[in-house]
């Protein structure tokens, strides 16, 4: 067998004590914290060092550059102060790509799945404040996230509330958004992905806006098993527009009542997503 392919067969042979040589260190694969399509996301620490990080290995591919990309432009935002993520460094190994963040404790779902209560909503205010804050960061370079949901939102330090949002996987710079785009997972997609209409950083906010309702109320707002029943659910929560601002670009997929019901009701801006969960929220609180 060629070097080259023994290099290969290392690289699918992952394991804890694994080390991964960077240019800023050794690190040692100490567990596996998740796994995906994109490859894992392992606890390492850092040889000759106490601290640990958390490491996104990924076979070689343009997936793997493209989040490396939105990484370093995201690193000029200063991360701390706009609650998102922190890379230490990016380098390729034995045929994977490895991206190396800071640790951070636990996901939304997690947190969720073991709590016996639901969340006060005075947390959930401070949760809001310092993800919109992340979104307006991300709004200020032009790049949207595209996949925020429970699992990509992250307790930093679960004494002080202080979150952040990960994963930038699927995150593009707005102005490549094309219309008819499907992105999102199906929770958490806004109105005008499923309609194909044209998208911008707003999708985000609507986005946010269904992890802060389920975090308040404690299930999905709206169901997911088809996108036909997921945007009947809006058009109950959000009322009938008048039909002649019904979009021509609608999908055709939709029923033509349906799609007249619900073109008005989604909006361009992040302010209509924004105070549409707020009317909402309000609505539960005041019931």
């Amino acid at each position: 067998m060629s070097r080259k392919g023994n290099r290969q067969t290392e690289a699918f042979e992952l394991r804890v004590g694994s080390e991964l040589v960077g240019s800023k260190g050794v690190y040692i694969v100490k567990e596996f914290l998740g796994e995906g399509g994109f490859g894992k996301v392992a606890k390492c620490s850092k040889l000759w060092s106490l601290e640990y990080y958390a490491v996104k290995i990924m076979k070689i591919s343009r997936e793997g550059q493209k989040e490396f990309e939105k990484m370093k432009m995201i690193q000029d935002l200063d991360p701390d102060e706009n609650h998102l993520i922190k890379m230490y460094e990016c380098f390729t190994y034995r045929n994977m790509t490895c991206i190396v963040y800071e640790l951070l404790e636990v996901n939304f779902h997690d947190s969720l799945m073991n709590e016996q209560q639901l969340v006060p909503l005075c947390y959930i205010r401070v949760i809001a404040q310092q993800l919109l804050k992340a979104l307006k960061a991300l709004k200020s370079i032009g790049v949207a996230h595209c996949d925020i949901k429970l699992d990509n939102i992250m307790f930093e330090d679960l004494n002080d509330m202080n979150v952040k949002l990960i994963d930038f996987g699927l995150a593009v710079e707005t102005n490549e958004l094309l219309t008819g785009t499907k992105i999102q997972v199906t929770q958490f997609r806004a109105p005008e992905v499923i309609l194909g209409l044209p998208l911008d950083e707003s999708v985000d906010m609507w986005a946010l806006g269904m992890v802060l309702a389920c975090i308040y109320c404690g299930y999905y707002l709206f169901p997911s098993s088809t996108e036909y029943e997921t945007i009947r659910a809006m058009v109950q929560i959000f009322g009938l527009p008048e039909a002649d601002s019904v979009s021509q670009s609608v999908s055709q997929s939709v029923s033509q009542s349906v799609s007249q019901s619900v073109s008005q009701s989604i909006s361009q801006s992040i302010n209509f997503h924004l105070f549409s969960f707020y009317l909402f929220i309000c609505s539960f609180h005041e019931n």
